[in-house]
């Protein structure tokens, strides 16, 4: 809903693992009064015990991703779903039909604050493949050099080479977001702080 004319843009945030989404979108919400939707945490939580992916998800691949308390164990899942992109498509189809009504629901609710917040941002790393650049009125991709995610994923996770460039072929090219995205967030290891604020400012208000 839009109030009195006031549009409030959803921006679909997306980038491949280490380009720093989350680096981005925490600033936008600091600075800039944007609301912003986790997907990555609206899923973790819908596969808690209780939540609405829970019993699907376990039902699928078994009691041995559970730990000690009986929740689900990203870690365990993770081993298993990473051997076959097949297995990766399959947790997704049990997942993203949830995540993708709880982001509809939290956008509703967002617009109907208001001027509450400037701007809407679902920050995600599936973007394309949930769909969500259906209701996104522009795309924000953020770029990193592979270096530079390398270096933080290694730093940041403890991942090895191999582990993250079997990650990143998982993902969608380089290629694909910058020939399907809207704006580039240039978000390298030499960008600062300010210079990044600048990029945000500057494409959240055109």
């Amino acid at each position: 809903m839009e109030r009195h004319g006031y549009f409030m843009k959803v921006i679909g945030l997306t980038g491949g693992i280490g380009s720093g989404k989350s680096r981005v979108a925490d600033l936008l919400q600091r600075e800039f009064l944007v609301y912003v939707i986790y997907t990555d945490d609206i899923a973790r939580d819908q596969m808690k015990q209780g939540g609405c992916s829970y019993e699907k998800v376990v039902k699928q691949f078994g009691t041995e991703i559970l730990d000690e308390g009986g929740e689900i164990d990203r870690n365990k899942l993770a081993k298993i779903i990473f051997q076959k992109e097949d297995l990766v498509k399959l947790l997704n189809s049990l997942t993203h039909p949830n995540v993708h009504l709880e982001v509809l629901h939290q956008i509703k609710e967002a617009k109907s604050k208001g001027k509450l917040y400037s701007a809407i941002i679902v920050e995600t790393a599936l973007l394309f493949e949930a769909g969500y650049q259906d209701f996104c009125d522009e795309i924000w991709y953020v770029h990193a050099p592979i270096g530079d995610r390398m270096k933080r994923l290694k730093e940041s996770r403890g991942y090895s080479e191999e582990k993250i460039e079997s990650i990143i072929k998982k993902q969608k090219s380089e290629e694909f977001f910058l020939k399907n995205s809207t704006v580039i967030i240039e978000n390298g290891n030499d960008v600062l702080q300010d210079e990044l604020r600048l990029q945000c400012e500057r494409y959240l208000t055109t």
